[in-house]
């Protein structure tokens, strides 16, 4: 097999892996962060660099950064005018450079004998059709880099800005998200105050025992919608009956049933929450099957509905109602314990009362 084709594959093998590698980022200092570590460790360069163009001040700052002086604080500190240096120039003008040797190029910025490279590759980093940084890559020889190191750099320029830009369109989506939620939470709370502070209560809670039932990334994220929105369908619910002082009628208590289904039919018609639906539907499922609205049991109910259940009944054992006062702390965690295994889950129920140990406002 001759060089070139080995060289190709390589660049192939390295394309394939940090593509795989970048699809679930979502935070531009992890993304360039993989794609210099993996051309460093593939490729032995030098010294791989990512750098971000500030359009505010025209400044190139570091943004990740693989090799000798990656963990150098001057060096990770640095900035660079746009209108200086190599890197400066590609930010600029948008063309690649490829630099046989430096010290022959007049827009090459020493740093010190020691780390000067002899040769220097460097290409612009576009999103969304501007110029969003540069890609560097360094080697201590002079002429290092040839037109099969340009293809390869070329192409993980091409895959970081494509990762940027997906990065960027899931910020503005969670942007939205988060106008959605603050626009369903200013509703409800001019329902019923205390279920629009409640949710927020309840988000914390449901979050620590999310994590300590070994709950990541997504999974936390749709646990804490699921907690936040876990009431909204009160919004049907007549405002006399939220904020009745005396206990519920059968008829009412009937009533008040329907927010878990008018909850999820609201959320099922918006785009963002439509995946948290479900998880809102189900909250108010009993672990042996006598909830509802659809008597779920077991691990028929989704997990993150059965944490918020347990966390919504501590919450709301701990907080003034206005037909009862708040129990003491510690009668609400030996209520969830005597209910585990027929109301709640017996596992959860252990996660939150192992958490509480751990303190939050109403419980004071």
């Amino acid at each position: 097999m001759g060089i070139s084709m080995v060289k190709e594959r390589s660049r192939l093998a390295v394309a394939a892996r940090l593509a795989t590698k970048l699809a679930p980022l979502d935070d531009a200092g992890a993304i360039a962060q993989t794609a210099v570590d993996e051309l460093h460790s593939a490729f032995g360069f030098f010294l791989a660099v990512v750098q971000r163009l500030d359009a505010h001040d025209a400044t190139l700052r570091v943004v990740a950064a693989a090799g000798p002086l990656a963990d150098e604080p001057d060096f990770l500190a640095y900035e660079q005018p746009v209108h200086e240096g190599i890197n400066g120039r590609v930010a600029r003008t948008g063309e690649p450079a490829v630099i046989p040797d430096t010290a022959r190029d007049p827009d090459y910025l020493r740093r010190d004998p020691r780390h000067d490279p002899g040769s220097e590759l460097s290409l612009p980093i576009h999103v969304d059709g501007a110029i969003w940084g540069v890609l560097n890559l360094e080697q201590i020889a002079t002429h290092a880099f040839g037109d099969d190191d340009l293809l390869l750099a070329d192409a993980v320029a091409a895959q970081v800005g494509a990762a940027l830009h997906r990065a960027r369109l899931t910020q503005e989506l969670q942007d939205s998200f988060a106008s959605t939620l603050g626009i369903l939470a200013d509703v409800l709370e001019t329902k019923d105050a205390y279920t629009a502070d409640h949710a927020d209560v309840v988000a914390d809670l449901a979050l620590d025992a999310g994590r300590a039932l070994g709950l990541t990334g997504t999974e936390l994220r749709a646990l804490r919608y699921t907690a936040l929105l876990h009431d909204i369908g009160k919004i049907g619910v007549r405002s006399e009956i939220l904020t009745k002082p005396g206990r519920l009628t059968p008829a009412e208590f009937e009533e008040i049933k329907e927010h878990s289904a008018i909850g999820a039919a609201i959320l099922q018609r918006i785009p963002l929450l439509h995946d948290i639906a479900p998880l809102v539907r189900a909250v108010h499922e009993r672990h042996d099957g006598a909830g509802y609205p659809d008597r779920l049991s077991g691990d028929a109910i989704p997990l993150a509905a059965r944490i918020v259940a347990v966390c919504d009944a501590l919450h709301a054992m701990t907080s003034d109602r206005p037909y009862r006062r708040a129990r003491p702390l510690s009668v609400a965690l030996a209520e969830l314990d005597r209910c585990a295994g027929t109301q709640f889950d017996p596992r959860v129920v252990a996660a939150v009362v192992a958490a509480h140990e751990v303190p939050y406002a109403a419980a004071a």
